[in-house]
């Protein structure tokens, strides 16, 4: 089943639920097992009943609860088979777009990081564009020229806008 028509199924149950058609149980249970590869769960609720193959996630974002964590799911009409998870207390990996991309970055880590590339970076350009470096016989340094010729026009990086707000974590 392709995301769209998963989808186009999400919004018909919904608009069926809206108008009073359908109706949605939500329960709290606890993660036994987890099948990240085909990202179903099995849980049990307080009176040991067990749900099998819970849907990890509805479209583009599925979470991988820990074990033994509580979970909130839901499920449609009753049917079992229906039924995805809303939320977990702990989550192992939540993953967007089939994780396709890797890991979000940890900002403040990166921008450290980059920055202390630049202060380097910066240092050796300004040993570069400084006042010519003369050899023994009173000549410029060829290598300081040729590297003046090969940074000259190129700015150093600004990652003042690098990170995202939009997606925390």
């Amino acid at each position: 089943m392709t995301l769209k028509s998963e989808l186009d199924q999400f919004g018909q149950l919904f608009k069926q639920h809206l108008n009073g058609n359908m109706k949605a149980s939500l329960r709290w249970v606890t993660a036994t097992a987890v099948n990240w590869d085909e990202q179903t769960m099995t849980a049990t609720d307080s009176d040991e009943l067990e749900y099998f193959d819970v849907l990890l996630g509805v479209g583009t974002m599925a979470v991988k609860p820990v074990l033994n964590t509580d979970c909130l799911i839901a499920i449609i009409e009753g049917d079992e088979a229906t039924a995805f998870l809303l939320h977990a207390d702990e989550a192992e990996l939540i993953q967007f777009n089939g994780g396709s991309n890797g890991g979000l970055t940890i900002t403040p880590t990166l921008k450290d990081n980059l920055e202390k590339n630049n202060a380097i970076l910066k240092a050796m350009l300004d040993v570069i564009t400084g006042p010519e470096l003369t050899q023994a016989a009173n000549t410029p340094s060829v290598l300081q020229v040729a590297l003046k010729t090969a940074v000259t026009g190129k700015e150093m990086g600004d990652f003042a806008e690098i990170e995202n707000t939009k997606i925390m974590h």
